[in-house]
This record gives structure tokens, C-alpha cells and sequence, in this order.
């Protein structure tokens, strides 16, 4: 799961988004961290990407990427799941995409708490570029894994990986469509 997934399943308040949001950036033990509701997102966005990572359909589509990006195929899945709830919104989330996404922005931006370096960058690049509308169009894809690519020390080849969703667009869509009630069923809160 990536931003916008992980922000469906999340508690509609400040704290859980943030939470679910920072979940990434902080390792370890966070009790005492962070305000309780925001160790509860860390918490959920921790349990989704477990369930996530061991499902088989998750799976299925992560074996479907080429062996040259096979190392970061969890990455490629996430942002491409992303896509395909974009781009079939209504069919999972019965708020309009752009008021959703508004409200995400909104709350993120919002935090009153210390948070890791760098998470307040990450949040004003994010809504800045609009990062969460940006999943819908495959030209928005390519420039998230280019940006991906460009974050990542080693040398990669996510920068080309758009090719992933052209290649496998159907059976991936359909993976997508079998795996994401099953994720809002055990992780929406709302």
C-alpha cells in the first residue's frame, strides 16, 4: 500500500493520518514518541503493510515484475495499487476523490507535533506537487517512480518502471480489484 491506501484505511482525524503517514519514516518502538493516536496510525499503517505483504495476491502481482526491478517489485505494487484506486475511487470510498485528497492535505499540514526529519518536507512536496491526484494518470506514475528513483542511493531502475503497468495493466488492475476489499474490510476504520 502507498500514501493514498494507507490514508483510505486510516481514522478520519489529524493524528491517525499523520500517523499512517509518518509510519515509514520512524523505526522501532514509537510508545511514548508520539500522542497516542498518532502511535495507533503508526500501529495500523504497520499491521495493513504486514497483511499487504504476505497476501497472495499481493504476491501474484509482485512476481508479474520484471526480474531487472524485481529487488523494489513491493514499491512498483504499492505505487500501482495506488493508481487503481485512483482511477476506480468510487467504486471503494463514497467522498469525491479531490475532497478526500483535500481533506488528507489539509490534515497532514495541520500537525502540531515534532516529526522526523523529513517528514515536514515530505508533506509540503506532497501537497505542493499533489502527489495523491498525480496516482490517477500514467504520466503522474512515471513521475512518481522517477522522483522514487531519484531518492534511492543505490543504482535502479525504477526510473523506466511505468513499463511494469503497461505491460501487466489488466491482470494487474484485476489483482488489484481481488486484493483491496479484503484490505478495507480488515483495516477501514470508517
Amino acid at each position: 500500500m502507498n500514501y493514498l491506501a494507507h490514508m483510505v484505511c486510516s481514522e478520519d482525524s489529524p493524528a491517525s493520518m499523520l500517523g499512517n503517514f509518518i509510519a515509514d519514516f520512524v523505526k522501532g518502538n514509537v510508545e511514548g514518541r508520539f500522542p497516542r493516536e498518532v502511535v495507533e496510525g503508526i500501529r495500523h499503517h504497520r499491521k495493513a503493510d504486514c497483511f499487504t505483504d504476505s497476501h497472495a495476491v499481493f504476491d501474484a502481482s509482485r512476481r508479474l515484475i520484471s526480474s531487472s526491478r524485481r529487488r523494489y517489485a513491493g514499491v512498483i505494487i504499492d505505487v500501482l495499487y495506488d493508481h487503481f484506486l485512483t482511477i476506480s475511487w468510487d467504486r471503494y470510498c463514497s467522498i469525491g476523490l479531490d475532497a478526500f485528497v483535500g481533506r488528507v492535505y489539509e490534515n497532514l499540514g495541520s500537525h502540531q507535533i515534532s516529526v522526523p526529519h523529513p517528514v515536514p518536507m515530505v508533506i509540503e512536496k506532497m501537497v505542493r506537487e499533489d502527489w495523491l491526484r498525480r496516482y490517477g494518470t500514467v504520466e503522474g506514475i512515471d513521475r512518481t517512480f522517477r522522483r522514487i528513483s531519484g531518492r534511492l542511493r543505490r543504482e535502479n531502475t525504477l526510473n523506466t518502471a511505468v513499463e511494469e503497468l503497461e505491460r501487466n495493466y489488466v491482470l494487474l488492475q484485476d489483482h488489484f480489484h481481488c486484493f483491496f476489499p479484503q484490505l478495507l474490510a480488515r483495516f477501514r476504520t470508517r
